[in-house]
Order: structure tokens, then sequence, then C-alpha cells
């Protein structure tokens, strides 16, 4: 929520055999989903814990949103997806570049805060503390996309896998590098 407390903190049970749980990206292991719940009694959970006047924030959260069948206005006011927030031009290439939300949060809040391996707590609390900081300040939004621009995040284990993991594609948002 918007003081950093946890309100649900669970895992989906999954209706199909799991074919590969990519542990480096999730950090889950064969059976850690046994003991999960299924999907509509979460998406419930999530939706008793919404309303109309709460506001959505998160890295790329249209999909999120998609996924748990939440309808704006009815289940949640509005949603700020971050990406979009500090999407920044690069005079560079004449094109407008993308963060991740790791690059965001080890840049400008803490080195170090998110690691390659996914947690969703620590996603949340970055995209909080992010929200925060830069939502209703301009001239710090600026500062911190000429920051997020100029200082090169490191290599992620995706690239350096040439974006295949255990015959999985790992490369959704680069056309040139996908084989599925």
């Amino acid at each position: 929520d918007k003081d950093e407390k946890v309100l649900l903190k669970t895992k989906v049970k999954q209706d199909n055999p799991v074919f590969n749980y990519l542990t480096p990206l999730t950090g889950l292991h064969p059976g850690d989903l046994n003991d999960g719940e299924q999907l509509d009694a979460v998406i419930r959970k999530v939706k008793a814990l919404f309303g109309p006047d709460v506001v959505l924030v998160g890295q790329g959260i249209l999909s999120d949103i998609k996924w748990l069948k939440l309808e704006e206005k009815r289940d949640f006011e509005s949603s700020v997806d971050l990406g979009e927030l500090f999407k920044t031009y690069n005079p560079r290439y004449g094109n407008y570049s993308y963060f991740t939300l790791s690059h965001e949060a080890n840049t400008l809040i803490r080195s170090g805060m998110i690691a390659e391996q996914h947690d969703p707590v620590v996603d949340a609390i970055a995209s909080i503390q992010l929200f925060k900081k830069y939502y209703n300040n301009p001239a710090l939004l600026d500062e911190a996309k000429r920051t997020l621009l100029y200082n090169r995040p490191p290599t992620s284990w995706k690239k350096r896998i040439n974006y295949c993991y255990e015959g999985v594609c790992m490369a959704a948002y680069l056309p040139e590098k996908c084989f599925c």
C-alpha cells in the first residue's frame, strides 16, 4: 500500500504442468506452487483490497490489470505505469528509452535494491517509493530521467545467456533475438 505495507502475499497454483520455473528469474523451484491458491480465489482477495479510490502503481501495470481482470473505475480509480513515467527521449538514437524497474530502483533509490531474481514484495515496495518520490515532482522527475539515461544498467542475465534459458526464449521484447 502507500505506506509500503504488504497487504497480500500468495502463490497461484497452476492448473497445467509448469514447463520451466525459470528459477534465475522467478526464484521458484519445483514444488513451490503446490500449496498455492486457485487463481480465481486470489483475484477475489485482490479485488477485496481495492476500491474506487485506489491508484495502482507498477512497472507495466496494464498487463497485471488485464490478467487480474480488473476494471478501471469499478475496481480501482486509475493506474500509473512507471515504465511510461520514466520513459525518456534519447537524443543519441532519436527515440524513446524505457527502463526496467530494476534499473529505476537501483539507480534512483538504492544500489542493489532489486536483484536479478524477481521478488514481488521488493518490486512493490520499490514501485511505491519511486511513485512517491517522482510522480508529483516534475523537476526531480526530469533529473531522474537524465540519470537513468546516462547510467547504463549492468548486463542482464538474459543477455549473458543469449536470451535462451533451458530451451525457453527470454527475448519477448527483442524480435531479432526471439526464437519462439
